[in-house]
């Protein structure tokens, strides 16, 4: 389905309002009677007018044809857009599309416009039926003639865009822009402790400055020192951390500026408070101070604020707060409920903006029980970073994301089954919500997801249902590794966690009887783990099918659908994704991608804060699904022989170590020391530079991985004996 951009439908009602109206008694609308028009492809917009007073509420339908496009707007009598509805060209025949409850604000003549869908290929044309539904005790029935014509429009094809909320009234586009500043922007952290507390500040062309991304690309910003991390280094106090953009051009907006108290580094936990000082070109700004009480578990506690750079190199502070959970909201359930919201139409996006004080928009779409729904929100100008929440009709909380894969991935996205049939609502929103500083444009999508090869195959269900379709003969297997280090698939069809594969698709190139081949691993119900789970497809064989192979995964945990992904794999390649599942119960997705090298891994950012590595001397390390990779260096000669070995201190993690020379290149790899073994071993590797060298401590899958765990690490090198000099 098509929506029709806001320029055009301004545009169309510009015209039909200068041309003026005229005297066409089948144009008008009547509260209560069906209206039949008639269209075809290349005919002008239909135009139909009727009379309301203020305290009237209009509601409209229009059913037609089936195979037969149409849009309707409803508009007031400045040309301002109040309701705007499609009717596919798939629908049933008769089947109504509709403009439902909306408010007339003012009394006078209001204008209903169909044309045929710009873009859509429908029939040639047709009758339809518009009907209008007038309420309110000052509805007023309008006289069956007035004097009015009908202009000629034609309508031509225009972008896809969707209608912006009717309130409150923000900027429909985001730009960002650059300006001059000599003095550029300096902004401290300070605070009277040995605890480690860390800055961030994101920028508004969306780079950000912290103690793991310590430039930017283009090298006018420079992250200091990471003070106290994790409190390893002590630093007298006070202490210090800096973000700094030399003087030239840099953007102008809303920079964020995060405070995190991450870990206590004394025996007494305890409040630390905090002052963060910025200059714009020099000009001292109001300092943000504020508060912060020690983290809980592996959770820091995080204090939002921001400060703006204004067009005249100006710029003013924003004292922010506290960061809250993401299903903790500044506002009540029933003032988002009763919000003027903007209608989504599956597979149709819609574009927003979130700026300043205007940390959120609404929307509403219809859904049906058991439908399976995607709902993707992407920034496109801008450092918003965005967040999503999905409500029921009743103001309960179906799902919620920030980050769609990692903390790094700043857009946000939900897939689930929608519980009963009825109206949800999607709250657009920001990291930090009320206090939170990114600002931008972003797109908005109610994709509707086509499970029915996996979810209508008889197929068993559980607490965890992992499942894999394909559309070739070739034989893809399936394996799912538990958060114990089991893994299920073709040879080992059961594992003690209570995991049971099913259906083995085209297992041996024997093709399945009943196509699509589908590969099935679940869990039954009271068997389900906490912890890290995952997940991999490996193209094992053609059987003489050389066709492209494209699949599709679905994990479904608790009964809800918390990953779904369609990829293409070719023969031998490895995708690998993971999933954990959280102590209250909740799932979340990880990355996933066709498996490569260390070229996955966003290392180079931490490359200045690597630990330097002592042979013979063994580190320990620990993966975690928030912590992929350690980087470890060590200074090498030519010459030198090294080996290096990682080995997992528990079964649940499946290691994997890369080498990179002095120029950042990958020299050597090893994923499992020998075939009965998950640890890994570079073995005497000749060093051909002398510099410093890198190594990459992760995890089968690198970014992809999911085995967890802690391990050890150790570095053995052996150095030529020069020759004695000659007598």
């Amino acid at each position: 389905m098509k929506m029709i951009s806001r320029h055009f439908i301004f545009t169309l009602i510009a015209i039909f309002l200068v041309m003026g109206v005229g005297a066409q008694t089948t144009n008008v609308l009547v509260s209560g009677v069906a209206t039949t028009g008639r269209i075809a492809q290349g005919d002008a917009a239909q135009i139909f007018t009727f009379t309301a007073t203020v305290g009237n509420t209009a509601s409209l339908s229009i059913a037609s044809e089936t195979g037969f496009a149409l849009t309707m707007i409803l508009s007031d009598a400045s040309g301002t857009v109040l309701g705007q509805t499609q009717k596919p060209a798939g629908a049933t025949s008769g089947a109504e599309s509709l403009i439902e409850n909306v408010p007339l604000g003012l009394t006078g003549t209001y204008y209903v416009t169909v044309l045929i869908t710009p873009g859509v290929v429908t029939a040639l044309g047709g009758d339809f039926v518009v009907t209008l539904t007038l309420t309110g005790e000052t509805a007023v029935i309008p006289p069956v003639t007035v004097t009015e014509e009908v202009p000629v429009v034609t309508a031509e094809p225009t972008p896809d865009l969707q209608l912006p909320p009717t309130t409150p009234v923000i900027p429909m586009t985001f730009t960002t822009s650059q300006l001059t500043l000599t003095g550029g922007i300096n902004v401290a952290l300070s605070w009277n402790t040995q605890d480690d507390l860390n800055l961030q500040v994101r920028a508004p062309n969306g780079t950000t400055l912290f103690w793991d991304s310590r430039s930017t690309n283009d090298g006018t910003g420079v992250f200091g020192a990471d003070v106290n991390g994790l409190c390893e280094v002590l630093t007298t106090p006070p202490a210090t951390e800096t973000a700094t953009w030399r003087g030239g051009s840099l953007p102008a907006g809303r920079y964020e500026v995060l405070v995190y108290y991450r870990n206590v580094c004394s025996d007494t936990p305890a409040p630390v408070d905090f002052t963060v000082a910025v200059d714009v070109n020099g000009i001292p700004l109001d300092p943000i101070v504020g508060t912060l009480q020690p983290p809980t578990g592996n959770d820091a506690t995080v204090h939002i604020a921001s400060f703006v750079v204004n067009a005249d190199t100006t710029g003013t502070t924003t004292q922010g707060g506290l960061y809250t959970d993401t299903r903790v909201l500044p506002i009540s359930t029933n003032e988002i409920l009763t919000t003027p919201s903007s209608p989504l139409f599956l597979n149709n996006p819609t574009e927003g903006v979130i700026a300043g004080d205007q940390y959120y928009q609404v929307y509403t779409f219809t859904g049906t029980a058991g439908q399976l729904v995607n709902i993707a929100m992407n920034t496109t100008v801008g450092n918003l970073d965005t967040l999503l929440i999905l409500f029921d009709s009743a103001g309960t909380i179906i799902a919620d994301n920030d980050d769609v894969n990692s903390p790094a991935d700043t857009n946000s996205a939900i897939s689930t089954r929608l519980p009963a049939a009825g109206t949800y609502l999607v709250f657009a929103s920001r990291y930090g919500k009320d206090v939170g500083g990114t600002e931008g444009s972003y797109s908005l999508l109610v994709a509707e997801e086509s499970p029915e090869r996996a979810v209508n195959l008889n197929l068993p269900t559980g607490d965890i249902e992992v499942t894999l379709t394909w559309d070739t003969n070739a034989d893809l297997q399936l394996l799912v590794r538990d958060p114990f280090g089991d893994s299920v698939y073709d040879d080992a069809t059961s594992v003690r966690s209570g995991g049971l594969l099913t259906s083995t698709g085209n297992k041996n190139c024997v093709t399945a009887l009943t196509p699509p081949p589908v590969y099935h691993i679940y869990w039954p119900n009271g068997t389900q783990d906490v912890g890290s789970y995952e997940l991999e497809i490996w193209y094992q064989s053609e059987c003489t099918d050389t066709r492209p192979v494209t699949f599709t995964i679905y994990v479904v945990v608790g009964g809800e659908l918390i990953f779904t992904e369609t990829n293409s794999i070719r023969f031998n390649e490895r995708y690998v994704s993971s999933f954990t599942i959280n102590v209250d119960g909740t799932a979340s997705p990880g990355l996933g991608g066709i498996i490569g090298g260390s070229e996955t891994l966003p290392y180079q950012a931490e490359l200045e804060s690597a630990i330097v590595m002592q042979p013979g001397i063994n580190l320990t390390g620990n993966i975690r699904p928030d912590n992929k990779f350690d980087v470890y260096a060590f200074d090498g000669l030519v010459g030198d022989v090294v080996t290096i070995t990682m080995n997992g201190t528990l079964p649940t993690l499946d290691t994997l170590l890369f080498l990179i020379d002095p120029n950042q290149v990958e020299i050597a790899r090893n994923d499992d020391a020998n075939a009965d073994t998950r640890n890994s071993l570079i073995n005497r590797v000749a060093l051909g530079a002398n510099g410093r060298y890198y190594i990459l401590a992760t995890h089968f899958g690198a970014i992809y991985g999911g085995t967890t765990g802690p391990y050890t690490l150790s570095l053995q090198i052996e150095r030529p004996v020069p020759p004695a000099p000659q007598p």
